[in-house]
């Protein structure tokens, strides 16, 4: 079956028939879908190889593979289980966080990657782990922690809680996005799906804010946003942001790198680095010369359509556009480390925000 393909639980559970293995050490002796109660999906028993004992598992199948999914499964299944069965789930991948989880709950989990854990009582505990995903998640918004999607998530860490998705559509808005609807509410799902953000009535709260910077940190290391950059001398005095005043269509801000010592102790070196959305255009508004390297320039312009680098940018009284104690966080954590060193103090402010 293709990889990206959306799997059926009937297809999952045609897996589990008499005589198929299960993590490379369990073999399976009985499988029953024929339940009388419909309260779980199938019945199976497990022997370990090499060994005489058997192990009777109450399965609950789910194809997704969020940690909400997951936790709705361990539900059904821990209130569905007989007296003489182990709670079983079975999803398409479960990565090292949901089989911690799994284990915290004591409730046996198997995947399709060959990743899981069994777990009897008193009994049997076994673990495998480090299987990569080959089953990705279906859903209408494939990652919330980055492009402009994030930018919902960085909204979220700025407040905690909103009366309802308007609202947080509109401080979205105020900060520098233009998100639809639409948009926003995919990625409040997709945010939901990973238990970071719960909905009570129409208000959307923000549960894990640690777990949703370090998401955010993550796929920020991942990422390659600067398509061009050219570094500048400038005539003394020069007033950048009066030069770029004119370009209603140009974006620009200092990157988080150069405004760093807004939010921490840190000498920075080198030239003032800017990112702007239009390297030419950007160009053409300053007076001064191109430099070949950075050594003489005064300042650099990083050419990048990333919203992160213009996103809740503050303003100061020259109406220069300066990094978000966010973004500088962002770009710092993925950087040396002298910058790590900055970023952990940062962190720090902002979850001290929270």
């Amino acid at each position: 079956m293709n990889a990206i393909e959306k799997i059926t639980e009937s297809e999952m559970l045609r897996s589990l028939v008499a005589g198929s293995v299960v993590l490379d050490r369990f073999i399976v002796t009985e499988s029953s879908r024929n339940r009388r109660d419909q309260s779980i999906d199938a019945t199976i028993e497990l022997e370990l190889c090499g060994e005489k004992d058997r192990f009777r598992f109450a399965v609950e199948a789910k194809t997704a593979s969020a940690p909400r999914a997951i936790e709705s499964a361990v539900a059904q299944i821990q209130k569905a289980t007989g007296p003489d069965e182990n709670p079983m789930i079975f999803v398409p991948y479960l990565s090292p966080e949901s089989l911690r989880s799994l284990e915290e709950a004591k409730v046996s989990g198997i995947d399709l990657c060959g990743n899981g854990v069994v777990i009897v009582p008193r009994r049997l505990y076994v673990v495998s782990t480090g299987q990569a995903n080959r089953y990705p998640d279906s859903r209408p918004l494939s990652n919330p922690y980055r492009g402009r999607s994030a930018m919902v998530a960085r909204t979220l860490l700025s407040g905690g809680r909103w009366d309802s998705l308007n609202a947080l559509r509109e401080s979205i808005q105020a900060a520098g996005l233009d998100l639809s609807l639409s948009q926003t509410s995919k990625a409040v799902a997709a945010l939901q799906d990973d238990l970071i953000v719960t909905k009570q009535g129409g208000a959307i709260v923000l549960n894990q804010p640690l777990k949703l910077l370090d998401q955010l940190g993550a796929e920020w290391k991942r990422l390659s946003p600067i398509r061009s950059r050219q570094a500048f001398r400038l005539p003394l005095g020069t007033d950048v942001a009066k030069c770029f005043a004119s370009a209603a269509n140009l974006q620009w801000a200092i990157t988080g790198e150069s405004s760093v010592s807004r939010y921490a102790m840190f000498a920075q070196g080198g030239p003032q680095r800017i990112a702007v959305s239009d390297l030419q255009l950007a160009q053409s508004l300053l007076p001064g010369k191109p430099e070949v390297a950075t050594t003489f320039a005064d300042i650099e312009l990083l050419e990048t359509s990333e919203p992160g680098y213009y996103f809740e940018n503050t303003r100061d009284e020259q109406g220069v556009r300066w990094a978000s104690r966010l973004q500088t966080w962002l770009e710092l954590q993925a950087g040396d480390a002298r910058q790590q060193n900055a970023a952990a103090e940062i962190r720090n402010q902002l979850l001290s925000q929270k």
